[in-house]
């Protein structure tokens, strides 16, 4: 037999006749007795029956990224991390001023250079050799003590130099904010621009500013500035004033850079040169329409003589619509027309104008021009979404489409996508990282026809990392690459520079 006995005990926790008397212990039951525990984020005193709050922060036992701070928000141990000015991330991760994509379809040295004028602790973190494998990509990044200054002559050019030929972009942090633009192949540089901006949100405010700068690849250059303001608008610089039509002259050496900013829109600047240099412009930070919050633009602008005259504009997923900007590249007169999917249109600039062109929704637009024309997208911030904030992209002519594409899509953002302008009887084609296109990835479609030509206009739902897109049939197409995150955004043109190298 078997005796099985049974005995009741009081449960000191449910009758409530513990004593662990702080607020933030709890009682747990036990045969014939009970223990007191604090709760998450307290420190347990005489047994668990006081409880003293931690303090993460404070007590440094926090995992917020060196680059952050860190800041106690309650009594039970909650925290938040806040990535420092001038690096990105969620505060636990913080990324430094910029990345540079490298990403090569062929085993590839690279080799990354600065200024022997840099301090030696800089020059050291920055500069490196390294070798790529097949079909693979880089992430550097680069450190923000090398972000350019306004009016003042630096040294903070970087080179990248590789064996092989290879698809090189760039993503700039700009406090909270980022942007990204594909970075021009030396050899395809030039020594005529036109400069793209937009009207800064707050002319008192320095942060919208639009900018310009440029960086030097040979000793001895000398560049020009060639000014584009509104009537009215002025410019201070080394304490003179200059008006529109003024020009402002800087002689650089290789790796050194040049800055200027204005509370004015500087679209429509000339910078020449008398020998190639790397431009850039767009804004500090700017917020384009009623809603959304200020972001930061940036593009790498290609050289006047590269320029194409036809462009297809892609619509912006999940935003409000697209801007697009287009800017005359000649002196006198430049017509052109464009067609939306609910107006057309014709319109001439006078020398180095400007016209805007704004659509909503998933709209593409097509503009045809009689003579070379720069021809800018921004995705404009949605009103009632906190992922993506306004973004600046050149967009590819379509002269300038080429048949494959090796890219990188950036770490940290929520939603990815290509979108993709092909014609209508080569969809079947495309190829992404040697599968068809699925349907199920494709997000939105839309039809255009370009001097009688049907094109469709594709957008892609992509993951980060680095990607392969083609056609099998050899026939061109354009790409780019956008995408969104908590208030910010970015994108870039996988080719800028038509049919040749990458």
């Amino acid at each position: 037999m078997i005796g099985i006995y049974s005995k009741n005990y009081i449960n000191e926790c449910v009758r409530n006749t513990h004593d662990c008397r702080h607020p933030h212990a709890k009682c747990i039951n036990t045969i014939g007795s009970f223990t007191c525990s604090c709760k998450t984020g307290f420190e347990q005193k005489d047994g668990g029956r006081d409880c003293k709050a931690i303090k993460i922060c404070a007590e440094g036992l926090d995992d917020c990224s060196k680059y952050s701070t860190c800041t106690d928000l309650t009594q039970e141990g909650r925290y938040k991390c806040d990535c420092y000015f001038g690096f990105f991330g969620d505060g636990k991760t913080c990324t430094g001023m910029g990345q540079i994509y490298i990403v090569s379809e062929n085993t590839t040295d690279v080799k990354i250079s600065t200024s022997k004028l840099l301090t030696k602790s800089l020059k050291q973190s920055i500069d490196k050799k390294l070798s790529m494998s097949l079909n693979s990509g880089k992430v550097i990044t680069i450190s923000h003590s090398v972000r350019v200054n306004d009016a003042i002559v630096e040294n903070k050019a970087v080179m990248v130099e590789t064996s092989e030929v290879t698809s090189v972009f760039a993503l700039n942090h700009d406090g909270y904010t980022s942007d990204s633009t594909l970075v021009l192949p030396i050899d395809r540089l030039g020594v005529k621009y036109v400069i793209p901006s937009t009207e800064p949100h707050n002319k008192q405010h320095s942060d919208y500013n639009s900018q310009l700068a440029f960086g030097a690849v040979h000793d001895q250059t000398r560049v020009m500035i060639t000014l584009k303001l509104k009537r009215g608008s002025i410019f201070k610089y080394k304490g003179k004033i200059h008006r529109d039509g003024d020009k402002i002259i800087v002689t650089l050496n290789k790796y050194q850079t040049f800055q200027l900013s204005h509370n004015g829109d500087l679209t429509g600047t000339l910078i020449t040169s008398s020998k190639p240099v790397a431009v850039f412009s767009g804004n500090r930070c700017n917020k384009l329409n009623r809603y959304g919050f200020c972001s930061h633009l940036v593009e790498q602008i290609p050289p006047m003589d590269s320029l194409d005259t036809t462009y297809i504009v892609p619509p912006h997923f999940k935003r409000s619509g697209t801007m697009v900007r287009v800017v005359s590249a000649q002196t006198g007169s430049t017509t052109f027309s464009y067609t939306t999917d609910k107006s057309n249109g014709t319109k001439t600039l006078g020398t180095f104008d400007n016209f805007d062109i704004t659509v909503s929704g998933k709209q593409a637009v097509v503009v045809d021009s009689k003579r070379q024309v720069l021809v800018l997208s921004f995705g404009l911030a949605a009103r009632r979404q906190k992922n993506g904030d306004p973004y600046m992209t050149m967009v590819p002519g379509v002269n300038q489409y080429v048949h494959q594409y090796h890219v990188p899509v950036p770490q940290g953002f929520e939603q990815n996508y290509f979108a993709i302008m092909v014609q209508k009887g080569s969809k079947s084609a495309l190829l992404l990282d040697n599968d068809s296109i699925s349907s199920k990835n494709t997000v939105s479609e839309a039809s255009v026809t370009v001097k009688g030509q049907d094109y469709v206009v594709l957008t892609v739902m992509v993951n980060q990392g680095v990607h392969r897109v083609e056609t099998k049939d050899r026939s061109r197409f354009g790409l780019m690459i956008y995408g969104h995150g908590h208030d910010d955004g970015y994108g870039f043109a996988a080719n800028i520079l038509g049919p040749g190298k990458l």
